[in-house]
């Protein structure tokens, strides 16, 4: 089903769980495809990413989502709507989720899945995105581990990662009141699934989100919260990709 606020804009973004329900990608739009489960759908994180493009002036971001609750690449990939969607449709790039994937064999299952993705999206001629998330909070200890699982994955398959849970560290160190985790202690706040967006933003679009927003739009929702904090989430989510960089400018 279309989110009700993108059919108010259309022109904005598409976020549907169909290809069928889906109108043709606007000119000079940047085709984004979403793989992923309720870390992705939550606060309806596609039409954020739009949302951020359109305040920077940046050309409109066309997402396309393909979300089941608690899904891993493994369900996405024997489940075929998205090996569909990478078969019959083009996209520029195709950022993929799944859970934390902290422990030794759910790690391995990230690298094995992503892997296959990472063949059709080759193919497809889009570049891919790993969008690294975060533990539970009673786990808050595998936060390395977590990043690390989808750095190898990103590095297995010639992909960008979007160190979302990186970006959450990076935030909580300016300030540890931040309210990122959701009642439920795994799914994010508005402002979770906002860093989150920041550092997928930045790989999608090639330039720093700092600035992009002086007033933070979640899921189609203005933020009521001090500029001060927006500008500290975008720095946030912009050092946590610079650190990445690093890492990969130190390995050339």
């Amino acid at each position: 089903m279309t989110n009700p606020f993108l059919r108010a804009l259309p022109l904005l973004a598409l976020v549907a769980c169909s290809l069928g329900t889906a109108p043709a990608a606007p000119e000079g739009s940047v085709k984004v495809l979403f793989i992923g489960n309720s870390l992705t759908s939550q606060n309806d994180l596609p039409l954020t990413i739009a949302q951020l493009a359109l305040s920077a002036g940046l050309p409109q971001c066309y997402c396309y989502t393909i979300t089941r609750p608690n899904f891993a690449l493994e369900d996405h990939y024997d489940f075929r709507e998205a090996v569909h969607a990478l078969e019959d449709e083009s996209w520029d790039f195709v950022v993929m989720q799944q859970g934390p994937s902290a422990l030794a064999s759910s790690r391995a299952e990230l690298i094995l899945w992503a892997g296959l993705f990472g063949e059709m999206i080759d193919e497809n001629g889009a570049k891919a995105v790993m969008y690294s998330v975060w533990p539970q909070y009673d786990r808050a200890f595998d936060f390395p581990n977590v990043a690390e699982s989808y750095r190898q994955a990103a590095d297995a398959i010639g992909g960008s990662l979007a160190p979302a849970g990186e970006a959450w560290r990076n935030a909580w160190a300016r300030d540890s009141t931040l309210a990122l985790y959701a009642p439920d202690d795994f799914h994010p706040t508005t402002m979770g699934t906002y860093l989150a967006a920041l550092t997928i933003f930045q790989r999608v679009y090639g330039r720093t989100p700092v600035g992009a927003q002086q007033v933070a739009v979640v899921g189609g929702r203005l933020q009521n919260w001090p500029v001060a904090i927006v500008r500290l989430l975008q720095e946030a989510a912009a050092a946590a990709n610079a650190a990445e960089d690093a890492r990969i400018a130190a390995r050339r």
